[in-house]
């Protein structure tokens, strides 16, 4: 069996946390079935390009709301597991440069 990795990052720093990546992982024998579906919803909704929480407006919240329930039906079916990860802003580094620590 194979595994399927979308991954996605946000390098803003909040007041508390920063450096946020999540990644859904999708086994090869669901790969299909969970594509469709999310296709198929997004169809459904008109939601045509890339689905990103940033681009929400009150005109759109409903429709990315139905869509995060189709996606977490995967999830409650063990279908795509999901992993948030982000680092706490009371890890500094200490003796690099602006640049270092942006790489």
């Amino acid at each position: 069996m194979q595994y399927i990795i979308y991954c996605d990052e946000s390098e803003k720093r909040g007041k508390y946390f920063s450096n946020f990546y999540g990644g859904a992982l999708v086994r090869s024998n669901d790969f299909h079935i969970v594509r469709g579906a999310l296709e198929l919803k997004k169809e459904e909704l008109n939601l045509f390009n890339e689905v990103k929480w940033q681009k929400v407006t009150e005109k759109y919240l409903d429709k990315y709301k139905l869509l995060m329930d189709e996606f977490f039906y995967h999830v409650k079916q063990d279908k795509v597991k999901v992993r948030i990860m982000f680092t706490h802003n009371r890890y500094e580094t200490k003796n690099l440069s602006h640049y270092q620590q942006q790489q």
